[in-house]
């Protein structure tokens, strides 16, 4: 993507909350991933806790997909998107979440507009995003599908709008238009939330999420991938895990999984034991 066209997007999260990016993926690529993931809802999906019903929810979630098969490794890093996140987040942000999300058709569950980082305390507006989704629509986001909607401008404005009595306000929610094999990225502290689909059809997206490199991810990836396995990944990837520093600051090893650090005082012989490793 060329600077300029990337600056657009940067621009439009700035002033909106939220911006699309168009034509990421061939289609091709979105047929392929529609058909693996679908297969690993098949083949992992839980049964019914006693008691539920398969009203009782609105769609399928699927985690792990880092580990389930590479050719999930290059979501992540779409260079594109990439660019344009760097100019939300500012240099060394990491991953923090990566699933799939399947909704059903003629669900009526509505999940309620909200922020993502509305536990973070840091007053808000803030003067720089500190995270970002990003929803690749493998199958078409709209109103009649159940995309993704959005409150325009609502990142710079106070949480107590969500219960406030500003119907007007709160009316102006839209629903952004994404084609397949485009994506939807919008900063965290905007107003979002997904919507029922009266479609007949089964809608699928895959959310990405990102934090600022200071912020800590929702995932802890050292945990939740071996390192073994985090050694055959791309180089870009291992980077949104966290194995790199931030600032020039702390990070892991893929060497050991861990670092060691040692301040020195004037005259002191450093041990090479304490070498800091990363």
């Amino acid at each position: 993507m060329h600077e300029s066209q990337a600056q657009i997007h940067i621009d439009e999260v700035a002033d909106q909350g939220f911006t699309i990016l168009e034509d990421i993926a061939a289609p091709e690529r979105m047929d392929a991933i529609r058909k693996r993931v679908r297969e690993i809802e098949r083949d992992t999906l839980r049964p019914l806790e006693p008691g539920e019903t398969e009203e009782d929810s609105s769609f399928l979630r699927t985690g792990g997909l880092l580990r389930i098969d590479p050719m999930f490794w290059d979501v992540p890093i779409e260079p594109d998107v990439l660019q344009v996140l760097e100019g939300v987040l500012g240099a060394d942000f990491l991953l923090s979440t990566f699933s799939g999300i399947d909704t059903k058709p003629q669900s009526n569950t509505v999940q309620p507009l909200h922020p993502d980082d509305a536990l973070v305390p840091i007053a808000r507006p803030r003067p720089n995003a500190i995270g970002a989704t990003v929803m690749w629509a493998i199958d078409p986001f709209n109103k009649e599908t159940g995309g993704t909607r959005v409150l325009p401008g609502s990142h710079k404005e106070p949480l107590d709008l969500l219960w406030s009595q500003d119907e007007e306000r709160l009316s102006q929610v839209i629903h952004p238009d994404v084609k397949s094999g485009s994506c939807l990225l919008f900063d965290h502290a905007l107003f979002h939330g997904a919507p029922n689909n009266p479609s007949e059809n089964w809608r699928l997206g895959l959310q990405v999420s990102y934090h600022a490199g200071y912020i800590r991810p929702y995932t802890n990836w050292f945990r939740s991938v071996p390192i073994e396995e985090a050694r055959e990944f791309p180089q870009k990837l291992q980077d949104l895990l966290g194995y790199k520093s931030c600032n020039g600051i702390g990070g892991a090893s893929l060497e050991t999984g861990t670092y060691r650090e040692s301040y020195l005082g004037k005259g002191r012989k450093r041990d090479p034991r304490l070498a800091m490793d990363y």
